[in-house]
């Protein structure tokens, strides 16, 4: 009789030995080499109820369902110790997800495995050395070994569904290889001044760091050192000196993210980036190309958020966990490193450690505002290596400073601020607020005071509308004619834009700092000025804590002076004040209990939202145009990305056109999505 792994829609056969064999084999060349043993025999494993009878009926006649996933991981622990072995947890798992340790141990789960010894007896006969002498298993320290075994669970599944889809279709997935080269075009310019001068310097030390060995980094650089292009060298001469599979790139906003995938396309090529983020999600499961490559993040740059990024590091679903295969042997660029959860710091830090220890990757914590992880009193990172020795990063420091400080303690009205403006005599000046209905509010009221001189930019409008205004902002700031922007923190990172006056709400520290770096941006003038002020109205949840340490921090220190240890001291205190940091996440991973640790980790920004398309521009045609096709493809929802804003779920005016979300309310041309609040 022939066992079979599957029978595709014409008729081809699968012979399930082979599927074994072929997932074991695919799954141990995928890891380092102490995770092989393991790897193969999960993979050996986990298709080891398939050759119950009634399974072979099952497949054969379309009929009843039958369970095959326990069978391998009950062999694993009959052979196992006390302890439940590695690959209970990796073969239990692969379809429904990663159980917990006490479900595993269960008599229930034990009955599941029905006709254990019938399949065995079969296995041992049709594949040779099916039981190992001693049980392959993972011998690490806890925290550890329960990354590993999702990390193997992650190689599994991914293997298994592989080499059913490249069976199942006459195209082997494995058989596209992507172009892996950097484009440097964006030439840096001959040293002409002081700018120019440090960030050719900047470039240099990443360039010379990249000879270094794999390990955590740390790359400090003010606002408008040219971090993304430096960084983006260092990554892939890294890659090639240590011969690693490729780089992530992990952003903290949409807006940087949008920005950062468009420079590597231009730096790596076209096809070998995969930008992947809620935004840019597309929700069809038959948008077959751009789900596989997410899934598996399989292309040689990822472009991703810091939600897809620190969720699937402690994921258990088999889809959200696939994709952490393709981590191994990567270089993990981690922009704006300030914004990594504090009440995840401690899982975080972990993980990232455990990455470059048992994983091969590098790790790149890239920020203005570098958190002060070495003051955590447990942090788990290894000697973190700095790319611009701290020497150099101070002086650097120094020679951008371009600003200077003013900060105001009272409480503004807007009437307050356009008097400043007024006595200031600049005709340009950038104002940057807390929340979207502040940016509105003070756009509305601005916009009467200094009439067409006036915009707004917010997370509410689609980043091609954004792009627009921040066009026509460039242009008029370049011309020197009366100009003034509301915006919110979607303009403090990674935006290049160069103001002589900047007005800052008061705001985490970073966020200032960030801030100041959209003025006098190019040094053009000898000083630029930052104005940081009060005002009454509510600030976000997450703000709350942050901003009462840095009206603190601001009143007791002068950011005229050397700004890195207050930046030192800001980062240290948050952290301790946040003291928990994620101690409870740590004990469930140590407990193995998978389902509730990815129940805990929660990174709260607005990425958890329903992304709209809005009616701007030509979107209606492009609408129009997908909303009967068989399935979107990876270029379409790129298309579509640049008219998609996030808003909350208690947001209503939208409505599905095909399978397509679209925004049905308002969508102001001067501040795109209208609503209350």
């Amino acid at each position: 009789m022939s066992y079979l792994a599957r029978i595709t829609t014409n008729c081809k056969e699968q012979l399930l030995s082979e599927h074994l064999q072929s997932v074991a084999e695919r799954s141990a060349s995928a890891v380092p080499q102490q995770f092989q043993a393991v790897a193969r025999y999960a993979g050996l494993w986990h298709d080891l109820g398939k050759y119950q009878q009634k399974w072979q009926e099952y497949l054969k006649n379309n009929g009843k369902r039958v369970v095959h996933s326990p069978q391998g991981a009950v062999l694993a622990l009959q052979m196992g110790t006390k302890e439940p072995p590695a690959m209970a947890y990796i073969i239990g798992g692969h379809h429904s997800g990663l159980s917990k340790r006490s479900k595993i141990r269960g008599d229930e789960y034990k009955r599941l495995a029905v006709g254990l010894e019938e399949c065995l007896e079969i296995a041992k006969q049709e594949i040779a050395v099916f039981i190992p002498e001693q049980l392959p298993d993972i011998n690490l320290p806890k925290l550890r070994r329960e990354f590993a075994i999702r990390m193997l669970f992650s190689v599994l599944v991914d293997s298994d569904r592989l080499d059913a889809k490249n069976f199942e279709s006459s195209i082997n997935q494995e058989d596209f290889t992507y172009t892996f080269t950097f484009n440097n075009y964006l030439k840096l310019s001959n040293p002409q001044n002081t700018i120019s001068e440090a960030r050719k310097t900047f470039a240099e030390y990443c360039k010379k760091s990249s000879e270094l060995p794999k390990g955590i980094f740390r790359l400090t650089g003010p606002c408008g050192i040219g971090k993304t292009i430096s960084s983006a060298n260092f990554a892939y001469l890294h890659s090639q000196k240590h011969q690693m599979s490729g780089i992530v790139y992990v952003g903290p906003l949409k807006s940087i993210i949008e920005q950062t995938a468009e420079v590597y396309r231009q730096l790596f090529g076209e096809k070998s980036v995969l930008e992947h983020h809620s935004g840019y999600e597309p929700k069809l499961a038959e948008v077959k190309e751009y789900k596989l490559n997410t899934e598996r993040w399989d292309k040689p740059v990822i472009v991703t958020s810091g939600v897809q990024f620190y969720e699937s590091l402690f994921a258990d679903h088999p889809s959200k966990c696939r994709k952490l295969q393709g981590l191994i042997n990567k270089v993990i660029l981690l922009d704006e490193s300030q914004s990594i959860p504090t009440h995840l710091i401690r899982p975080i830090l972990n993980i990232l450690n455990t990455l470059v220890t048992d994983w091969g990757c590098t790790i790149v914590l890239m920020s203005a505002t570098q958190p002060a992880f070495d003051n955590l009193d447990d942090h788990d990172l290894v000697k973190v290596v700095d790319i611009i020795p701290e020497d150099e990063t101070t002086r650097l420091f120094k020679q951008l400073n371009r600003v200077k400080y003013e900060y105001i303690p009272e409480i503004w009205e807007w009437e307050n601020l356009v008097s400043n403006i007024q006595d200031s005599g600049l005709n340009q000046g950038l104002i940057i607020v807390n929340t979207t209905k502040l940016a509105r509010e003070g756009y509305e009221i601005l916009s009467r005071q200094f009439p067409e001189m006036c915009f707004h930019l917010s997370s509410r409008m689609c980043p091609v509308h954004r792009s627009q205004i921040l066009r026509t902002v460039r242009q008029l700031l370049k011309d020197e004619k009366p100009c003034f922007l509301v915006s919110t923190q979607v303009i403090e990172a990674g935006i290049d834009v160069d103001f002589p006056m900047v007005y800052r709400q008061v705001a985490p520290l970073d966020s200032i700092i960030q801030a100041a770096g959209r003025c006098n941006r190019e040094g053009k003038q000898g000083q630029g000025n930052v104005i940081i002020f009060n005002m009454s109205s509510p600030n976000p949840p997450g703000y709350i804590q942050p901003i009462n340490l840095t009206k603190k921090i601001l009143a007791k220190y002068d950011l005229n002076g050397d700004i890195l240890p207050i930046i030192k001291i800001y980062f240290g205190t948050l952290f301790h004040q946040n003291h928990d940091g994620g101690v409870d996440i740590q004990k469930l991973r140590e407990n193995y209990d998978f389902p509730e640790v990815a129940k805990s980790v929660k990174v709260i920004d607005d990425e958890h939202q329903i992304s709209v398309v809005v009616k701007w521009g030509n979107s209606e045609k492009l609408i129009a145009e997908m909303q009967n096709q068989e399935y979107i493809t990876e270029s379409d929802w790129r298309k579509l990305q640049q008219f998609t804003v996030n808003i909350p779920e208690k947001f209503t005016n939208y409505t599905k056109i095909g399978e397509i979300d679209v925004w049905i309310g308002d969508y102001d041309e001067n501040i795109g999505i209208v609503v209350s609040g």
